[in-house]
C-alpha cells in the first residue's frame, strides 16, 4: 500500500519569478491607413483564390 503526500502547502512555496515586462506598441491606423491596408488584403486574398482555384 503507497501512501501519497502532497507537498504543495502555499508555507513550502517559492515566490515566482516575475516574467520580463513587454512593452506594448500599439499602432494608431488613420481611417485612409485602415481602408488600404484593408485594400490590400483583399486583394492578396483575391489573387491567392484565383492562383489555387478556389
Amino acid at each position: 500500500m503507497k501512501t501519497v503526500t502532497k507537498s504543495n502547502s502555499k508555507t513550502n512555496q517559492k515566490p515566482a519569478k516575475s516574467a520580463p515586462k513587454v512593452q506594448q506598441i500599439r499602432t494608431i491606423l488613420s481611417e485612409v491607413d485602415y481602408y488600404d491596408y484593408s485594400a490590400e488584403l483583399a486583394q492578396e486574398k483575391s489573387d491567392y483564390y484565383h492562383l489555387y482555384g478556389y
